[in-house]
């Protein structure tokens, strides 16, 4: 169905445009700022309780979270937390750090103590966070460093004699030991002497210049000592200090510290100076790869040769079309056209109330015009006015022009042919021969499709 609409009166339109646009904009059912929040308040609701669920999850999932080996303050069987909490008692004081820097600046500190007696970095990087250009930071930063199972490529870092060598607990066929396997000291290092032998498990390293204690054989030594200190070999290169290399690491668990001479071993080794920084990496001290360590090798050749394929492209077309020539050419863009690029957007954007305003301000201006009304007249007057002339409800008229707000484009395409029915009536009231009356008339002429609820009406009015 259609509806053909002829303005009447369009010279006077332009003053009484302003009057009505300026008071519609407080009466406007376009969405304001408040109505779209209200209309949000599902979603915001919908977004809180997924934010909620989230963190419930996370603290699930954090309590039900995997022990850390060696944490100096887990209390699980792999934890430390026991050792540590004995050296504290025994006047040890024990620096729990998380970061390289942080680490660096604990040794540092303890250096530079008044009593001066040094201390011992303990560095049990599990995950294997730490690089190339991280690990020789370490060295010769305390009087002794303590590295727990560290890696070959660490051990390559550090460029000191180790290696590593085997698992320490398994049996002839290479399966694991349970419980670990007892090793005794056969070492003179005053550490190992007082453990007199341990039952551990971990990995086994080996050394040629170093001091080799709880030796498992081919599978190598629970514990490597290299440095100049306590007899052992000058192992660790041109830095200063001892170097400990602590394959056995088991002794200092939790579930494994009272077994055999694991907690003197553990003590001993700890507890040779006053302070004890003990490191563990954390994820803040990995180093992000750099945009060329990133980059496949592939991908800088096939980036050159497309260059170069487009560069060849370009002289090949530029030479066959000759130079580009700019044209200045008028553009003209109809009125109908605008309308109707206006009336698709608000239908793909579904602004179902800024199609219908729009409608309304241009019925509202031809009812004015139509009534003979004066500028000054604003929408109550134009409401009162039709009232008046057609006998129909006032809160009904209201509605019609204002208040109404279409949930589909079903409703907004009845709107809008209510708004014309009632423009047909008021005109026919006045007697006015050249309003619109179903299909006919001159002047500009729009027209509302109901052929489909999505099309777009074809009516803009304002």
């Amino acid at each position: 169905m259609s509806a053909p609409v002829t303005r009447p009166g369009a010279g006077r339109a332009s003053g009484l445009d302003a009057d009505l646009n300026s008071e519609l904009s407080a009466l406007v059912m376009t969405p304001t700022v408040r109505r779209s929040v209200r209309r949000s308040l599902y979603w915001a609701i919908v977004t809180a309780g997924l934010i909620v669920l989230g963190v419930v999850l996370l603290a699930v999932n954090g309590a039900a979270r995997e022990p850390r080996p060696f944490g100096a303050a887990e209390t699980a069987p792999v934890g430390s937390r026991a050792v540590v909490e004995v050296l504290r008692d025994a006047g040890v004081e024990v620096v729990e750090v998380d970061r390289l820097s942080a680490a660096l600046e604990a040794a540092e500190s303890a250096a530079e103590s008044p009593a001066g007696a040094g201390a011992t970095l303990l560095v049990a990087d599990v995950r294997e966070i730490l690089d190339d250009t991280q690990w020789p930071q370490l060295l010769g930063a305390a009087e002794h460093l303590v590295l727990v199972q560290p890696s070959q490529a660490a051990l390559d870092a550090l460029r000191i004699d180790a290696l590593t060598a085997g698992a320490l607990a398994v049996d002839a066929d290479d399966a694991p030991v349970a419980g670990g396997i007892e090793l005794a000291a056969g070492c003179p290092l005053p550490a190992a002497q007082r453990a007199e032998s341990i039952r551990a498990d971990g990995i086994g390293y080996s050394t040629l210049e170093g001091l080799v204690c709880f030796d498992a054989g081919e599978a190598g030594a629970g514990l490597i000592r290299l440095g100049e200190g306590d007899g052992a070999g000058s192992g660790a290169g041109e830095a200063t200090g001892d170097v400990s290399v602590l394959g056995a690491a088991t002794v200092l668990q939790n579930g494994e510290i009272t077994r055999a001479g694991n907690a003197a071993l553990a003590l001993g080794l700890l507890g040779e100076h006053p302070t004890l920084v003990w490191y563990q990496p954390s994820p803040a001290d990995a180093t992000a790869p750099s945009p060329a360590e990133l980059t496949p090798d592939w991908l800088n050749p096939l980036a050159w040769l497309a260059v170069l394929v487009g560069l060849a492209a370009a002289f090949w077309r530029g030479r066959r079309f000759g130079p580009v020539v700019i044209e200045n050419l008028p553009v003209t863009v109809k009125t109908t056209e605008t309308m109707e690029g206006r009336a698709r957007l608000y239908a793909r954007e579904g602004s179902r109330l800024r199609a219908l305003d729009a409608l309304r301000v241009g019925t509202l201006r031809r009812l004015a015009e139509g009534l003979a009304l004066g500028r000054a007249a604003g929408v109550d007057d134009i409401v009162t006015a039709v009232v008046g002339i057609t006998g129909r409800d006032a809160a009904v008229v209201r509605a019609l022009l204002i208040d109404r707000e279409p949930a589909t484009d079903r409703e907004l395409v009845a709107l809008s042919d209510q708004l014309l029915e009632l423009e047909r009536l008021v005109a026919r009231r006045v007697g006015l021969e050249d309003f619109p009356s179903g299909g006919s008339g001159s002047g500009t002429t729009t027209t509302i499709s109901t052929s489909t609820a999505t099309e777009p009406t074809g009516r803009m009015d304002a």
